[in-house]
This record gives structure tokens, sequence and C-alpha cells, in this order.
């Protein structure tokens, strides 16, 4: 090849053209832009080799250099295996699957909470559109939409050989029909319906719109009638035939259906006890110094009430500082010693109300439930108990989940054993899974003599109280 002075070109000897001019490569860049600015989101010390050979990338694949692109990420992963970002882009790069996968699947090793490796393991999964996936990108809040009233799809709990009602045996998982004696074994299940808030919240942000319905339709299966399901319940009984309907979805296909259900262990009896017991205590014994606190009289009803109930990851940073008397002030104290150390904790089976009514301080006071008798859930299992449908969103329990699960940690790792010591505690939770549960209820209306009312909440699993406060009747 030759150098064309007055060019500025290399020339082929066979006149072929090997590279462009100098004025039309600054008209070429001119055209493009500038690269944009690729933000890394890797949380830690990034070491600079690493971060040098991922800009490198970048730049590479801005000029189209998809190969060289590749090799550059590759080598910022031998620098630091851990490199989130590298792990993505190179996921993004590459056309080979398996390796595709391989990256995503390290980086939410990594970072369990990435939204964005997630979101692209649900793409390679079938489980996102690309269209779906743009869409969930979006940080702006779904689209509200209203419906004044929705069908519904529902089953019908009665017997499939004289159309009684069924009831239920839970210790034997039975269905058994209170009238002809048939009995039927309740499907087995083995997935409790545990999802990541991560993949919760891409599904959400996917569908663009969050509905807000009215009133529910249901066509009952057993005699054909067509009605109004009670706002907040999931089922209840046809008031012309007595058939047990337990809606499985409606029209805006929406609806959350239960992961798991914790029976009852309390009877109807036991409970009214309980609440008596709770009755007898010293602050009502002084609240009837001032009113007739007396009961008139009690109507029990057992209910499931739904719950949302959260395991957190969390990240903790705790730093002890130690003191000693300084030598030459003897009043005095000096810092002797700061240590930092990081570490993760857990905590599981955080219990959030999912409903507004009853209030959710008082449904709270029921709590703690023991998860360990739960059981996978199938609408059968609400054939001698109604269930309540929650009315909050998985997205507002998280955020008092998140702060129970912080204020929890600061307070296990918030002490010392030295006399001179300060602690502070950093929790940040990294990554949440959940599951919507039903919990057995009994709810109590109490009348007192004065005509005031009052609602108790016993758990139905170990007979815990929850008192409501009195309301005035008119």
């Amino acid at each position: 090849m030759t150098l064309s002075l007055s060019e500025g070109v290399f020339r082929c000897p066979n006149g072929h053209r090997l590279i462009e001019t100098l004025d039309e490569a600054q008209a070429r860049l001119r055209a493009k832009g500038n690269r944009p600015v690729v933000a890394i989101n890797f949380r830690g010390a990034l070491d600079m080799r690493a971060r040098s050979l991922f800009e490198s990338a970048h730049d590479y694949l801005w000029r189209g250099d998809t190969d060289a692109a590749i090799d550059a990420l590759r080598d910022a992963l031998d620098v630091q295996p851990d490199f989130i970002d590298a792990h993505l882009w190179m996921a993004r790069t590459v056309s080979d699957t398996a390796v595709r996968r391989k990256h995503l699947e390290m980086l939410v090793a990594y970072e369990p909470g990435n939204l964005d490796g997630i979101r692209e393991l649900m793409l390679l999964d079938g489980k996102l559109t690309p269209e779906q996936a743009e869409r969930s990108r979006s940080t702006a809040a779904p689209i509200l939409q209203h419906a004044e009233a929705v069908k519904t799809t529902t089953r019908t709990l009665a017997c499939p050989v004289c159309g009684g009602d069924l009831t239920l045996d839970a210790a034997n998982r039975l269905v058994i029909c209170k009238f002809c004696g048939y009995t039927a074994p309740l499907p087995a299940a083995t997935d409790d319906g545990a999802q990541t808030m991560g993949v919760a919240l891409i599904q959400q942000r996917a569908r663009g719109v969050k509905w807000q319905i009215g009133e529910r339709l249901q066509h009952c299966n057993n005699c054909g009638a067509e009605r109004t399901i009670p706002q907040g319940r999931l089922s209840g009984a046809c008031p012309f035939c007595g058939a047990t309907a337990v809606i499985i979805a409606d029209a805006t296909d929406s609806l959350e259906q239960p992961d798991a259900i914790v029976p009852f262990r309390i009877d109807e009896e036991s409970a009214k006890q309980a609440v008596i017991e709770r009755l007898k205590g010293i602050d009502e014994r002084l609240y009837g110094l001032f009113a007739d606190n007396r009961i008139a009289s009690a109507a029990l009803e057992g209910v499931y009430l739904p719950f949302w109930v959260f395991d957190a990851v969390i990240d903790v940073t705790r730093t002890l500082t130690a003191y000693h008397p300084s030598r030459r002030n003897e009043g005095r104290r000096i810092t002797a010693l700061d240590s930092t150390t990081h570490f993760q904790d857990g905590m599981i089976g955080i219990p959030i109300p999912a409903v507004n009514a009853p209030p959710a301080r008082l449904v709270s006071e029921t709590t703690p439930y023991t998860f360990d008798q739960a059981a996978p859930y199938h609408p059968n299992l609400l054939a001698k108990y109604p269930a309540a449908l929650y009315s909050r969103d998985f997205e507002t329990a998280a955020l008092d989940a998140r702060t129970i699960a912080a204020a929890a940690t600061r307070a296990r790792h918030g002490h010392s054993e030295a006399h001179e010591a300060e602690v502070r505690v950093s929790a940040s939770v990294q990554q949440m899974t959940f599951r919507l549960a039903l919990m057995p209820v009994w709810m109590v209306s109490l009348v007192e003599r004065d005509g005031d009312r009052r609602l108790a909440l016993v758990n139905g699993q170990t007979g815990r109280v929850a008192l409501g406060t009195p309301e005035r009747t008119k």
C-alpha cells in the first residue's frame, strides 16, 4: 500500500480504497454522536482495571466490534468475577443462549434483587414478551383502571353425587358431603407459591394497568342464579341454593390466588372462652368502672383472613466503637478501637395483614402464627369456613415488612458484651420473597349492656385475643 499525502489515505496497488479520509471520518462521527454513558450499578469496591475494560467494551460496541467487546467483558470478569454489570452486558452481547443464561444466573446469584438480571432471565424463559419487558422498565406507576362490576369464574363446593354441601376434614385432607357421605381427597400440591419481589414487580409493571374493582358478579354453577359477591369475600354461600362458591379468577385477570392456608386449631367454644378470659383482664375491669362493659350478646364467625407473608435477606453493617479512659484526663473517654463487620442475616415469616377491615392494627395483634402447619392452598379447603379477599396489594405490604425486618435486625445486633462500647447497625433488605396466606381467625361481634359494640378477633391457631375499642351506637 502507498500513502497519498494529498488525500490523506492509504491506497492499494490494485486501486482499492481501504480507509476513509479524515474529513469523512469526522463527518461520520458527528452524525453518529457521542457514545451514551452506561451507568455502573455495582455496589462495592470496583477494581479500576475491571472498570477500564468495561468502558472499553462499550467503546467497541459503539463501533460495532462485538467480538472485541466480548473479549473486553471476559477480561473484566477475569479481574473481578462479581462485577454484575459485566455479567449483564455479556448476556446482552453474546448470541449463545447457554452462555447468556450462565451469566444472568451468576448475576442474580451475586445480587438476588437485581431487576435487570431477573427481567433478562424472564425474557429468556419466555415469561415476558419483548413488549412486556420494555413496559416493565418504566418507573411510572401502573395506570389505574376502575371497573364498577366484573364477572368472575368460581368453583362450586357441592357434592358431585347429590349436590349437597361439602365440609372439610382438614386432618385427613378430605372433603365430605354432609348428606350422602361422599368423600374425596384434596389434590396433592408441593409448591407453596412463594415468589420474589423482583419477579412480582416486573410482572405488575409489564401489565401496565392496575385494576380497582367495585363489585364482582357470580353465576351460581349449582342453581344458575346471578348475584353480587359480598365486598371483600373470596368465598361465600349462594343465598338461593346455599352452595358455597370460591372465586378462581375475574374478567380482569388481576386476582392473586392464595398460596397457602393455615388450618383452624381453635374451635368456636374455645374461642368464646378465650374472649371471656380476656374480658376479665385488669384493663377491662378498670374500663368497667366508667361504663357497663358487661356483654349482653356475642356472635362468632370463623373466617380465613389474608396475610402477605415475607421472607427477607438482609445486608448488615455493624460498627463497634470501644472506649477507655484517657490516661491524661481520667474524666474523659477516648476511642480505643473501631471495628466494622459486614454480613448477611435473614428473617422469615413476617406476616402483614392484607385487609383494611378489620383494622390492620387489630389484625396484627392476633399474631404470631406458626407457618409450619401451613398447607398448599386449594379452594376445597374453604368448604367449612369462608375466606376474605385481600384489599392491600403486596407492594404496600412490602414497605411494612421492610421496616419490621430492618428494625428487628438492628435490635438483634445492636448490643455488645463490652462495658464501654457503642454499636451502630445499618440494615438493608437485599431480597424478599412473599406469598399470600390465609390465616384462621374467629371474628367476634360483642354488644355491651350499655349498647356499645366491640369487635374481638381470636387467632384460630393459638387462641390469642385482640380486643377492639367500643363504638357508641345511636
